[in-house]
Parts: structure tokens; sequence; C-alpha cells
């Protein structure tokens, strides 16, 4: 397995990519990766529809090096596993196993993921351990044993609308057809059409064809078995083809939670992990999503299911203004005055309003150091840029909002919640905007204890200080 952090660069020599012929293989199922990008299943949202790029953006190729882009996730063809790691991750070089590294950027995607707004990501951790696996394995892995563990107790059988001609009326008698017989002698022969309870149904089939599918794409042998099990399991269930428009033709009980999140895993997988290349000879398996634009929605996403309703809360908005439309900063005018054009349009992450005054909180997925830390990591700059404060106050002038407030992601050597504000004064001084800023507690560390409860020990600590920034109080979840 080949490992890389984001933007990080390496030697063609240091890498996998030492030959000539390994480059272009790999440059190919990159481009190959990025002409397809908008069908990467429930992570498709992430990419920009409006990215003038014809050339993949994935890694960028030099004389001597690679380096590697913006997204996050991993990548596997022929023998081949590329795994990209976030930055905040990065620090941890000093500490951790590069082992160690790829299991704790496994279960912190695994946990951003299931809090995001904009795909239904399956929110399970169940039959979680804390073997090595590339971040693939993972997901087949959550999605074989969940499926296992469920079909032991439930076959999910399903009423299926059949035709068959028998001796004794069953359903209803199809006349058209049962005509036929009568002039041919057969009067005693029934077409009938009626239900029947089967386990050869679309779910199951659904299912089967995905588990038959993963078999082909990984190679962990433990993966391999349960995988194996589940299509014994299914073994009366016709095999067919099918596809990620096949999963929406199933109506699931909004009662039975693990079917739902079963038939989410499998829309997952069909959706666009699977791609093949023009000649078929080649299979690529991946999952690749745009870092920054994961962080801004797990944040918006956790901030909706948590404060959304509580009594102070009129409305939580993403990427809009109060009333969920972008403003302008600019706009252009000719000669006569007439508005040519709107540019700059304001977007801030997340608005809310409020009975007691509006807020906006935007993310910036920026690795920032106290003085203490860039002198450590021998970093010329500490705390956050002008840009990002003065960004800010576009918005608190322009969208007549007070305060403003900037969330960082934590990284594996923070210290502190490295939380603070500025105050500028505007408008001849009549004004004023706060911008606060601050270091949320977004990464799981090496832990031995179940991803579920590390998940939930760091959610409370993620709550608390929310709460104090959105409400300005300290209250335990």
């Amino acid at each position: 397995m080949e490992i890389f952090f984001e933007y990080q660069k390496k030697k063609y020599n240091d890498s996998f990519l030492k030959s000539e012929k390994e480059r272009e293989l790999f440059k190919s199922v990159l481009n190959k990766l990025w002409s397809e990008r908008k069908q990467f299943g429930l992570s498709s949202v992430y990419f920009d529809d409006n990215n003038k790029h014809s050339e993949q953006q994935f890694f960028t190729f030099y004389d001597d090096h690679i380096k590697a882009g913006k997204y996050i996730g991993a990548i596997k063809y022929g023998n081949q596993t590329i795994q990209i790691l976030p930055k905040t991750l990065e620090s941890g070089i000093k500490i951790y196993s590069e082992a160690e590294l790829i299991e704790i950027s496994n279960k912190n995607l695994l946990w951003w993921l299931s809090r995001c707004s904009k795909i239904n990501f399956p929110k399970t951790f169940s039959a979680w351990n804390t073997q090595s696996f590339d971040f693939l394995d993972i997901l087949i892995h959550l999605f074989s044993t969940l499926t296992k563990d469920d079909l032991i107790f439930n076959k999910h059988q399903a009423y299926i609308e059949k035709e068959e001609s028998i001796g004794t009326l069953r359903g209803r008698i199809d006349f058209s057809s049962y005509a036929t017989n009568y002039h041919t002698g057969n009067a005693h022969i029934l077409p009938c059409v009626y239900d029947s309870l089967e386990i050869d149904n679309l779910y199951n089939q659904i299912i089967k064809f995905t588990s038959k599918l993963l078999l082909q794409h990984t190679e962990n042998d433990k993966i391999k078995k349960i995988l194996q099990e589940v299509i014994w399991i299914l073994d009366d269930v016709e095999d067919v083809f099918l596809t990620v428009m096949d999963c929406e033709k199933v109506v699931v009980s909004p009662l039975n939670e693990n079917m739902k999140i079963i038939l989410d895993y499998c829309k997952m997988f069909l959706g666009g992990m699977s791609i093949k290349t023009d000649d078929d000879e080649l299979e690529i398996f991946t999952f690749l999503i745009p870092a920054e634009k994961l962080f801004e929605d797990f944040i918006f996403g956790f901030i909706k299911d948590e404060f959304e309703f509580e009594s102070d809360i009129k409305a939580i908005q993403s990427q809009g203004d109060q009333n969920g439309q972008q403003k302008p900063l600019a706009i252009e005018k000719n000669e006569e005055g007439e508005e040519v054009s709107k540019s700059f349009r304001l977007k801030p992450d997340i608005y809310i309003s409020k009975h007691s005054g509006d807020i906006i909180l935007d993310s910036k997925y920026k690795v920032i150091y106290t003085k203490e830390e860039a002198k450590e990591e021998d970093r010329k700059k500490n705390g956050v840029s002008i840009a990002d404060v003065y960004q800010m106050l576009a918005y608190t002038v322009k969208l007549n909002v007070q305060t403003c407030h900037l969330l960082y992601p934590a990284t594996l050597i923070n210290h502190d919640k490295l939380g603070t504000h500025y105050e500028i004064k505007h408008n001849n001084g009549s004004d004023v905007s706060k911008v606060f800023y601050h270091r949320l507690p977004t990464i799981i560390k090496k832990c031995e204890r179940e991803l579920l409860e590390i998940i939930e020990e760091k959610e409370k600590k993620l709550f608390n200080i929310l709460n104090k920034i959105i409400n300005g109080c300290d209250h335990d979840k």
C-alpha cells in the first residue's frame, strides 16, 4: 500500500512510480477517475459541476516527483492500493507508525462521513476492529458484517406477483389466458395470478450482486469469508446484473433500520466506486472526496442535527443568507448606472438565525498553530490568516450580522482549543464586528476502545464547545 497525505510531495524513486510505465498507467487511472468523478456514488455531490479543469486534479506530476491534491480516500487498481490521508494527521508522523496513522485516518473519515448532511452515509460502526485495513476494505468490512448478521435472523422475504397454470384456484384467474385453455380443451387448467412470499426478491438480489462485486475488490481473507457466507445464505436468490437505479425501486419500511443501512451501502458501492477503463482490462475501485468540503459538511451536519430544534434557533442554513439566498458583494453597473452583473457572491458556510441575534459560522479546513506550536513545528506563521478575518468582516457588514466565528480542525499535536477573537470598528467607528476563531476537537487519536464509544465521547466535547459558540453557554450534552 502506498500512503500520501494531502499536498504531500514524493520523489518518484521513493514511491511506487519508479518507472515511466508505472507513471503512465497511474495517470490513465487518474484521468479515468476524473472523467467519472460525478459518478462516485454518494460522494459525487462534493464534486463541482463548474470545475473547468479537463485534466485530473487528484495528483500533479512533475519531472522528478508527484504531489497529492486536496482529495482524501483510497484508490485500488490491479495490485496497487493508494490511500490519501488528511493533512491534519501529518504531524503524527513523529509519534505514530504508518499503520497507526492509517487506522486513525479510517476512524476519523468514518466519523466525519456519518455526520454529513449532503449524503446518506450508513451510520453504523458495528463489528469494527483495529486491523489496519485500507479504507476501501473498511467500507466492505462494515457492509459484510452488518449484512451477514442481519440475514441470519431475517432473509427479507417479499411478496412477488407470480403467474402459474394450476388445477386449483389461487389468487385471481387471468381470463384472457383461460379463454385459450377453454377452446383448446384445457378448461380444467386455471392460469392464476397471485402474490407469493419469496426470498428471491429485488432487495436480496441487490445484496447478492453487491457481495459478488466486492469479492473482486478485497484481498483480505476474513472479509472474503464473510462475503462468501452472505452469498451462501442467499443461494436460492437468482444472479442478475443490477445498477444503483435498481436500489431506488426497493421500498424500505422506516421501522427497519438495518435494511435501510444495508441498502445505502449497496447504493454507495454500485453508484460508481467500481469503474472500468475503456479497454475493460483494468478495473478501478475507489472512494475519493474533497477534504475541505467534507469538513464543511461534517460541521454543518453536526450543528444541524444537534441544535436545529432549540428554542432560540429560528433556522440553520448552509451556503446562504438568512433567507437562504446568497447576497452579492459587488454589483457591476454600466455608465448609465444600470446593473450589469453581480459578482463576489457571499457564501458563509453556516448562517444561524436566532431570536437573540443572528451569527455566522465559517469552517476553514486549515492547520493553524499557537506561537509555541509554530516554533515547535518550525512554522513561520501562527494564528489565523488576515484574509480569513477580512472575509468575516465582509460577512458582518454586508449581511448585517455583528458576530462571526471561524472554525478550524484540530491536528494530532494540538495542545488546546486555540480560541480568541478580533474586534474591528467600521462605519466611522459606529459599528463593531467581532470575529472569533476556534480550533475544534474534530480528531480521533489512537485509542484501543470501541470506535462507537470513542465517537460518543468526542461528540460530547464537540457539542459543548459549539454550544458555547452558538448559545454562549456551557451545557453538558
